[in-house]
C-alpha cells in the first residue's frame, strides 16, 4: 500500500509501470532532476531510454550513475531482480547509501511476475519491503489500450496508485475533462482500492513517484452512472469488511482463497484489525500465490478502524468469495457452515500473522 510508512530500517520498493506511451520516461526525466529524490535508487531499463542530463552526473560506476541530486540511477539491462539485489548488497556493505528503491518496468510488462519474484526472492531477506505499484495511464489513448491489451488491464488492477497522464493534451477543455473523468471511472471500477488521479501541478513528478505529498495527486471526479466495458468484464473487484478479526482465522481464510481461486486471484490487499494489537493495523497483501510478509503500521489513519480488504479476481465468481468471508467473519446465522470445519483443511496456515 503505497501511502503506508515502511518499518524503520527497511528499504521500501516502489514499482513504476504503465503501457507504452503512458509517460513513464517523461516522469522519470523530470523526477531525476529533483533533489527530492536524494537517497533514492532508481532502476531503469536502459540509460538510453531515460535522458539523464550530463550536468547531473557526478560519477559513473559500470551500470550505475550517481547524480548530483543525490539519486542513484541504475540500469537493469533486463534483469530487475539482480539489479535490486546488487543495490541492497552495496548498501549493506557501505558502498552506497540510499533509503528507497524505485523500479521502472517496460511498457509491455505484466507487474504480477515482478511482484511475485520480489516476494519470493532474497530481496525481502536483505532488508527490503514492497511499498506499492504506481501505474501511469495516458488520458489520450488509455481507454483504447485497455480495450486491446491484457497487460494494460493487469497494470491497472495490480496498482496501488493510478496516475492519469497527458490530460493537458486532450483537445477540447469540456469534452476532454469528461473523457478523462470517464476513463478515471473505468479505472476505479477495475481497481476500486487504488487512488486514481492526475498530477496536481507541474514539478510534482518526484513527489508522485515517491508517493509523498498529499497535494501531489488530484483525485479525479467520476460520473454517477456506472459504465460497462466488455474488455474488463472478466476482472471483478470484491470488497470485504469486518471489525476486529482473529489473526489465525484470517490466515486460514487467505490460504483457502489461494487454494480455491489459484491464478484467478490477481491480488488481495488491505488492512486488518487484530485484538492483540488493536492500535496498529496489519497490512495484508497477496499477489497470486504469494502472501507478502505482514507488516504493522504505526497507527490507524482516520477514525475507521475496521478490517478492510479488496480482492481482484480474473474470470471468477465474486459472490463465492463474499460468501466465504461472511461464513468466517459475518454475524451468526442458522444456515451458516461451521467456521472451524472450513478451516480444518488449512490449519497449517494459522501462523502467518504470528
Amino acid at each position: 500500500m503505497a501511502s503506508s510508512a515502511a518499518p524503520a530500517g527497511t528499504v521500501p520498493i516502489t514499482i513504476l509501470t504503465g503501457f507504452l506511451g503512458a509517460g513513464k520516461t517523461t516522469l522519470l526525466n523530470a523526477a531525476l532532476r529533483d533533489p527530492v529524490l536524494a537517497g533514492t535508487a532508481v532502476i531503469v531499463n536502459e540509460f538510453g531510454e531515460v535522458a539523464v542530463d550530463h550536468l547531473l552526473i557526478e560519477a559513473v560506476h559500470g551500470d550505475m550513475l550517481v547524480l548530483t541530486t543525490g539519486c542513484i540511477c541504475c540500469a537493469a539491462r533486463g534483469d530487475l531482480l539482480t539489479a535490486v539485489e546488487n543495490l541492497l548488497d552495496g548498501r549493506r556493505d557501505g558502498a552506497m547509501a540510499f533509503d528507497r528503491i524505485v523500479i521502472e518496468t517496460t511498457g509491455l510488462a505484466d507487474p504480477g511476475p515482478i511482484l511475485n519474484a520480489l516476494l519470493s526472492g532474497p530481496a525481502l531477506d536483505r532488508g527490503a519491503t514492497l511499498e506499492g505499484v504506481l501505474t501511469l495511464v495516458s488520458a489520450v489513448d488509455g481507454g483504447a489500450t485497455l480495450d486491446r491489451y491484457d497487460e494494460a488491464r493487469r497494470q491497472v488492477v495490480l496498482a496501488d496508485r493510478i496516475l492519469l497522464t497527458k490530460v493537458d493534451l486532450l483537445a477540447d477543455v469540456v469534452t476532454g475533462a469528461e473523457g478523462a473523468a470517464l476513463l478515471a471511472h473505468r479505472l476505479a471500477a477495475l481497481n476500486p482500492s487504488a487512488i486514481v488521479g492526475s498530477a496536481r501541478q507541474a514539478g510534482a513528478e518526484a513527489l508522485i513517484l515517491l508517493g509523498t505529498g498529499a497535494q501531489a495527486i488530484r483525485r479525479m471526479p467520476t460520473p454517477a452512472r456506472h459504465l460497462h466495458h466488455g474488455a474488463d468484464a472478466p476482472i471483478r473487484a470484491v470488497t470485504l469488511e469486518a471489525g476486529v478479526v482473529d489473526a489465525a482465522r484470517l490466515s486460514g481464510f487467505l490460504a483457502l482463497v489461494q487454494d480455491r481461486y489459484g491464478p484467478a486471484l490477481l491480488r488481495l490487499k488491505g488492512i486488518a484489525a487484530f485484538p492483540h494489537d488493536p492500535h496498529r493495523p496489519a497490512v495484508v497483501q497477496v499477489v497470486g500465490p504469494l502472501l507478502h510478509p505482514v507488516r504493522r503500521l504505526p497507527a490507524w489513519q482516520g477514525h475507521d478502524r475496521r478490517t478492510r480488504l479488496t480482492a481482484i479476481l480474473d474470470d471468477a465468481d465474486p459472490a463465492a468469495l463474499t460468501s466465504l468471508w461472511n461464513d468466517l467473519f459475518g454475524p451468526p446465522a442458522i444456515d451458516r457452515p461451521d467456521a472451524a470445519a472450513l478451516l480444518e483443511q488449512r490449519s497449517s496456515a494459522a501462523g502467518l500473522f504470528g
